[in-house]
């Protein structure tokens, strides 16, 4: 499973995908894949956090 740091890079991969898009229906799609890692960053942390809490005695 890729960490929150490799889900961050590929929205950012994403992201200047979406800059370099010619066309609106790519630009869209690339920007919702970017959101998409984001989110699942996020989702990744809050997990982590969760399991480093309950690990601990």
């Amino acid at each position: 499973m890729p960490n929150a740091k490799d889900l961050i890079e590929r929205a950012r991969m994403f992201d200047e995908r979406a800059e370099q898009a010619v066309d609106p229906v790519s630009r869209r799609h690339y920007r919702e894949m970017a959101a998409h890692y984001r989110s699942l960053s996020v989702e990744h942390q809050q997990a982590r956090r969760r399991e480093h809490e309950t690990a601990e005695p």
